[in-house]
């Protein structure tokens, strides 16, 4: 079943193309419940005044529209094919990547033709080099989910509730060990001055938290639900552990404390595009 956002963002984008002659467009994995993708959308949106329609799907119409704008979202998505087949639906080259990562392998020509009039920015110096390698020229940057605290500062959160210690964990629905967590949380609410709570990054990860929860009788965050919010739940944590990348970039942004559990080459990246 398409989820609400992905409904909404179809309707947006057939609006824009039939009534909206900006035309103005964001390719990238948005409105599918990941809060890592959606954030990055959100930042992009309000440093440009929310003037871009999203885009994943790949509509049969698309090479009616000609798009005055289009950018290739932040995410790791440079060489995915999904996203090379709406930017020939487009028959427009992107004019600039935001801060993208790049799927591993060799980049494929038909990717280096699609980025080859386009600015593109990487979030990390592996991925550039990666680009470079292939021919694309790049230049690197950091996660844009860095500037989080910017754009939702932590002064516009009502104050934190809880007089215990906060323990915010986000497992990986399918990279993360079921029996660490189970003894990490036993671990911790056997001090009582702690708590924990968990975080659905994805909604592949609600499985594993929701099977947490039963165990220990903890709240559920559903991380794409509410960006604020979600922002809000990490920035107020004494400590975050996560196998998903977001949580922790977030965490970096507001100076949370946080223990990083890598299951791919990005989470290694981004620790050291921050030294």
């Amino acid at each position: 079943m398409l989820y609400l956002k992905a409904l909404i963002n179809k309707l947006a984008f057939l609006k824009s193309s039939l009534f909206n002659n900006d035309r103005k467009y964001y390719l990238g994995y948005v409105g599918r419940k990941n809060y890592g993708d959606d954030l990055l959308f959100e930042i992009f949106q309000l440093i440009n005044n929310r003037e871009y329609i999203p885009v994943l799907d790949i509509f049969f119409f698309q090479k009616k529209i000609k798009a005055n704008d289009l950018v290739l979202g932040g995410g790791t998505i440079i060489n995915g094919p999904i996203y090379l087949k709406s930017i020939q639906r487009f028959n427009v080259r992107p004019k600039l990547t935001f801060c993208s990562g790049v799927i591993p392998g060799e980049i494929t020509n038909e990717w280096v033709a699609s980025l080859r009039t386009t600015n593109v920015y990487t979030r990390s110096k592996e991925s550039t080099e990666m680009c470079v390698k292939s021919g694309v020229s790049a230049k690197s940057y950091v996660d844009p989910g860095i500037y989080t605290s910017i754009l939702y500062p932590e002064s516009n959160f009502s104050q934190k509730e809880s007089t215990k210690e906060t323990y915010l964990l986000c497992p990986h629905g399918k990279y993360s060990s079921m029996n660490f967590f189970i003894e990490l949380i036993e671990s911790i609410l056997s001090d009582k001055r702690k708590s924990v709570t968990l975080f659905a990054s994805s909604f592949e990860d609600l499985k594993v938290c929701t099977s947490l929860s039963s165990l220990f009788n903890l709240n559920v965050i559903k991380g794409w639900l509410d960006i604020t919010e979600s922002n809000k739940a990490i920035c107020h944590a004494d400590l975050v552990i996560s196998t998903r990348l977001h949580p922790s970039v977030v965490a970096a942004s507001y100076g949370t404390p946080f223990f990083m559990i890598s299951y791919e080459e990005k989470q290694k990246e981004f620790l050291g595009s921050i030294g």
